[in-house]
């Protein structure tokens, strides 16, 4: 099954907030970035693989360059103690996910902080409405994820936290599978989705830090061979700088998939690697609340069916000021 979360397109980092808490200012404050990147695939789901000749293989590499503005909006309480937000959370796309969420959060006395935010599905993901056609054009159709998170972080100041969403992801026009006989429900991508992730933030000296993480994901699709179980784990090693912080990455996971794909007589099994390098440098030439900010990624998935496999790499670069 193609991704059901939000993919890198661009990246806005901002690595001190994953290290230590940061304090709120009432009022409105916020960041926005304009980002440069360079994406190459070889993913059969990419927009440039729209004619593919057999379903044995993944697809031509391709190529992407494109521009796009990112932000964060919050505003805080008189307390400081209770913010509402809008935008896309820094340190999450520092961890290579990247969406677009609406919430609230609030600060607990020695108990960290807990959120709930909505996740509304303002990107809209083209997809194939039939992967597996071949020898002819494969037409575009919209998706997206739409979830509620809850989250909660740095429970009882132990820098353990616990991350979970449940939602749905939603292909416009599912037409997978048709025109073969076979039982096309069985492709079926319309999906709940269930996400789980505890972690812990270890302190290695004042400047360094290494995050550890465990997840798991469900994929309750209409289509019982679309359906999956996701196990994960990643580790992110946190260096921060007088004027710059970076945060290496690396991630796997586990797909099982429930039922037997009928185009290609197997249960799908994807092993699913990724390492992302994200960067900031704080106040270039002296611009007070400016930053120099970027993000190098690389993500592949070795499928037991090698129309799944896929590799990915992005590399951006921007700037980001805050306010």
């Amino acid at each position: 099954m193609k991704p059901l979360y939000i993919g890198l397109v661009t990246a806005v980092v901002s690595c001190s907030t994953m290290a230590k808490p940061v304090d709120w200012t009432p009022g409105f404050n916020g960041d926005i970035s304009l980002m440069a990147a360079y994406t190459r695939t070889n993913s059969q789901f990419d927009s440039g693989n729209a004619t593919t000749e057999n379903l044995y293989s993944s697809g031509n590499d391709q190529s992407h360059i494109l521009a796009a503005p990112l932000g964060t909006l919050a505003y805080t309480l008189d307390s400081a103690k209770q913010q509402f937000f809008f935008g896309t959370d820094s340190s999450d796309v520092a961890l290579g996910r990247f969406h677009t969420e609406v919430g609230y959060r609030q600060k607990l006395e020695n108990n960290g902080t807990v959120s709930l935010s909505y996740i509304p599905g303002l990107l809209d993901l083209k997809t194939w409405k039939n992967p597996y056609l071949t020898g002819t054009s494969r037409e575009k159709t919209g998706s997206n994820v739409k979830a509620f998170r809850a989250q909660w972080e740095n429970i009882g100041d132990s820098m353990y936290s616990l991350d979970t969403a449940y939602g749905r992801y939603d292909v416009d026009q599912e037409r997978s599978g048709e025109g073969s006989n076979i039982d096309t429900h069985l492709l079926d991508r319309n999906a709940k989705l269930f996400f789980i992730e505890g972690s812990h933030l270890l302190p290695l000296s004042r400047s360094q830090m290494i995050r550890t993480a465990l997840n798991y994901s469900n994929i309750d699709a209409d289509g019982k061979a679309m359906a999956a179980d996701i196990y994960g784990g990643s580790a992110s090693f946190i260096q921060l700088f007088p004027q710059s912080s970076l945060i290496l990455t690396l991630s796997y996971k586990k797909a099982l998939f429930d039922a037997e794909n009928p185009i290609f007589d197997k249960k799908q099994e994807d092993d699913r690697f990724g390492a992302f390098l994200a960067y900031e440098y704080k106040q270039p030439f002296g611009w007070k609340d400016w930053g120099v900010v970027s993000l190098v990624g690389y993500n592949t998935t070795q499928s037991n069916i090698n129309f799944y496999d896929a590799d990915t790499m992005l590399v951006s670069l921007g700037m980001n000021y805050r306010f």
